[in-house]
């Protein structure tokens, strides 16, 4: 479990270094589903724009859970917040997600839907 935690915890880290250096000001929320409130892995914001993600690192297919994905859909249309969930795959980077499109796809992520619906960073 500690293990899990710890790469989960890693791939937040990395992406709050990657947004910083994009010019992001960035915030990891420790243990954010602990809280019982809506609160993404990851909070970030540039030029007034707020951006929020749900971070997974796996290696395999997943699924976000409805209450994950119900939370983001809260930043969305309390917070104004655009929302993504940021994949960091075992030995192949990160790809992003629309939540719009995880949602359509009941929460579940696989290698088809992340070559299919996947962007790079660059692209948020």
């Amino acid at each position: 479990m500690v293990h899990s935690y710890a790469k989960g915890y890693g791939a937040e880290r990395e992406l709050v270094h990657t947004l910083s250096k994009l010019g992001y000001m960035t915030i990891r929320a420790p243990r954010s589903g602990r809280i019982n409130l809506p609160s993404p892995d990851v909070i970030a914001v540039k030029d007034g724009r707020v951006i929020v993600f749900e971070v997974k690192f796996r290696a395999s297919a997943f699924t976000i859970s409805k209450d994950q994905l119900e939370e983001l859909t809260q930043w969305k249309n309390v917070g104004g917040a655009h929302t993504y969930i940021g994949c960091k795959i075992a030995r192949k980077g990160w790809k992003f997600l629309h939540l719009h499109d995880v949602i359509a796809n009941n929460g579940n992520i696989g290698k088809k839907f992340i070559a299919e619906k996947g962007f790079s960073i660059e692209n948020i």
